[in-house]
């Protein structure tokens, strides 16, 4: 996929790294696109006016805009697996390797496949020839993570039930200094509350964090180009590191986690047997004991044990931690409704958006403290998120012109209105609103004497309020006789306002 279209996300992550001052290929490596496609973008981005800082504040809307797809020819796989026979006896030469393979290679087929996929096709080349490659993890690189196959419990204090419970891993490939932690299921909230535990309990970020093709990290698994879950990109954009989804059915990608969990299966879970417990914490806190006592224990090949390596080779190397806490969002999608709002459908409330959406489908990202609602991933609302059922939150700046007006009716607003007129109409509209057990129960008749006063301001202004409350409020319908009296009188007296 030399010139393939990556997602946004990615575009993001690439900007980020070419920020950081990363190589090329490692970009491509630890973004997961190749070479061909990090090098079209570098060149979108640095013959941009704007600087990559600029670039990187810029909402998807915006930045969508600025990179444009190419159409290449590529030559067909047949020719590039044709050169695999020499490529694989130039490999066991001294200095050779995939990069410098695939540097002829692009010579040779100047729109040919980038590195990724050219490393991709020769290791399933290579293991056809039964060639196996042993690599060498560098410190602070990756982090491992994954969940184990087998659950812990939990025992009910009162009915003695016991209740499965999930066990988190994750592993520093370098040093092989291991994390573990309970928790309740691996949705999204949980997963991404040990993940973050897990990168506190280190004290720093890795480079990249390799995950299965869990739920609520990957949305769509691909050899090429895994798509995040939003919440999964928006972690490892909060702690500015890259997720790198491992192959499906490729047990070799994620060995080494596999690999710590049967070794926790005899340190952590086998200790634990027998043993009561009644809440996550009670549990964790006899987790850390166990993982904390397997990262002291002494290697069985080699000198020293994983926690003098970890904090020997890697402690230093790991990116700092952000200032502020990962906050989860959410993410959902609705239609804009005819009184321009959608519904957030977890609280069943109402939201604003500007009357210019309505019929559109929005996309609504929320956090336990506000709102956002975007259009074409530009923001076009955000609220303070309200948790009442069926209530709403408007801003009037949204609604047509026509239906300013009404949403402005409160008591407060009709008795403004009144005594703009004069101190007997503000007089009446007070008690108006003090017969009726709700102010919208009064809005009608209120509106009613603001109409005669447009008409027959000074009359209506002149008029004493118990003239009008003399009997209105008891029967209703005496308000449009006292209408056609004040009529009456003030056409008969020429006091029609010309307003």
């Amino acid at each position: 996929m030399a010139n393939q279209i990556i997602s946004m996300n990615k575009l993001h992550l690439v900007l980020r790294m070419l920020m950081d001052g990363k190589s090329r290929r490692s970009i491509s490596r630890m973004a997961e696109v190749s070479r061909t496609t990090v090098d079209k973008y570098a060149q979108i981005f640095h013959s941009h006016p704007l600087s990559l800082l600029e670039l990187h504040k810029l909402d998807e809307y915006d930045l969508q805009v600025i990179v444009k797809p190419e159409s290449r020819s590529k030559p067909s796989l047949e020719l590039l697996y044709g050169e695999f026979d020499t490529a694989v006896k130039e490999l066991k030469k001294v200095g050779v390797t995939k990069q410098f393979l695939w540097n002829a290679y692009k010579t040779k087929y100047p729109n040919g496949i980038g590195y990724s996929q050219y490393c991709d096709h020769l290791n399933k080349y290579l293991q056809h020839q039964q060639i196996s490659y042993v690599f060498e993890h560098k410190a602070a690189d990756k982090l491992m993570i994954d969940f184990a196959g087998k659950k812990l419990y939990l025992t009910d204090y009162e009915t003695g039930e016991q209740k499965p419970v999930e066990f988190f891993v994750g592993i520093l490939p370098c040093s092989g200094f291991t994390f573990g932690m309970a928790c309740m299921s691996q949705q999204t909230p949980d997963f991404l509350g040990c993940l973050g535990a897990c990168i506190a309990a280190v004290g720093g970020v890795p480079q990249a964090i390799v995950t299965d093709n869990l739920k609520p990290a990957v949305k769509k698994a691909s050899k090429y180009d895994p798509e995040l879950n939003a919440s999964m990109s928006d972690f490892a954009e909060h702690y500015n590191t890259v997720i790198l989804p491992t192959r499906a059915y490729k047990p070799k990608d994620k060995a080494l986690v596999e690999g710590a969990v049967k070794i926790l299966y005899t340190r952590v879970y086998a200790p634990l047997h027998g043993r009561v417990f009644h809440s996550l914490a009670e549990l964790n806190r006899a987790i850390a004991e166990l993982v904390a006592q397997h990262n002291n224990l002494p290697y069985q090949n080699k000198m020293g044990n994983r926690l003098q390596q970890f904090e020997t080779l890697e402690k230093e190397k790991l990116k700092p931690l952000p200032a502020e806490p990962f906050e989860l969002r959410k993410y959902q999608q609705a239609k804009v409704h005819p009184n321009c709002h959608v519904v957030l459908s977890e609280d069943k409330h109402h939201y604003s958006v500007p009357y210019q959406y309505v019929g559109k489908k929005v996309d609504i990202k929320y956090t336990n403290e506000r709102v956002e609602i975007y259009w074409n991933y530009k923001q076009i609302a955000i609220h303070e998120r309200l948790k009442a059922n069926y209530k709403y939150t408007t801003n009037a700046a949204h609604l047509h012109p026509n239906h300013r007006y009404y949403h402005n009716w409160s008591e407060d607003f009709f008795k403004s209105e009144g005594y703009k007129i004069g101190e007997n109409t503000h007089q009446l509209m007070g008690q108006i609103f003090g017969q009726f057990k709700h102010p919208e129960q009064g809005y009608k008749l209120c509106q009613g004497v603001l109409q005669l006063a447009k008409k027959y301001g000074i009359c209506v202004s002149a008029r004493p309020s118990t003239y009008f409350m003399s009997g209105l409020l008891s029967r209703p319908l005496l308000y449009e006789q006292r209408r056609k009296e004040i009529t009456d009188v003030c056409d008969a007296s020429g006091l029609a306002s010309e307003r």
